[in-house]
């Protein structure tokens, strides 16, 4: 994690990616955008992978505990796996999917709360 995506763009000679012709890497820049800034107002932010089960961000704090995935393209259930375990083994963890609007609806409809990610960005995560 890069903790300002200002330092992204400088050192990278690709530039800012566009979200059309280089979906992976702004996916990567969206993800860094999220937990660079919930690490800058002062929540911890890990990561947690087991086999081929992972979360994006563990986060702890004034927020509260929240696991979270973020995804800038299309969400299948697959793509949920590892949060929803996650979340069963640590239960004072509460699931987000940082996402676009129509994807958000489909994870709703999982029973997993999603937020737009730019909304995300300057308020962090609705209070539980």
């Amino acid at each position: 994690m890069t903790l300002s995506n200002a330092f992204l763009a400088v050192i990278d000679p690709r530039a800012i990616p566009d979200r059309d012709r280089e979906p992976a890497r702004f996916g990567a820049w969206v993800e860094n955008a999220c937990l660079a800034h919930a690490w800058n107002v002062g929540q911890q932010v890990s990561y947690w992978r087991e086999e081929l089960l992972e979360v994006d961000a563990v986060l702890e704090g004034s927020w509260g505990g929240w696991a979270i995935e973020v995804k800038t393209g299309t969400i299948g259930r697959a793509d949920l796996r590892g949060l929803a375990e996650f979340v069963v083994r640590n239960r004072d963890y509460h699931p987000l999917v940082l996402c676009d609007q129509p994807e958000a609806v489909a994870v709703e409809r999982l029973g997993i709360e999603a937020m737009r990610w730019q909304d995300f960005l300057p308020d962090g995560p609705r209070p539980v």
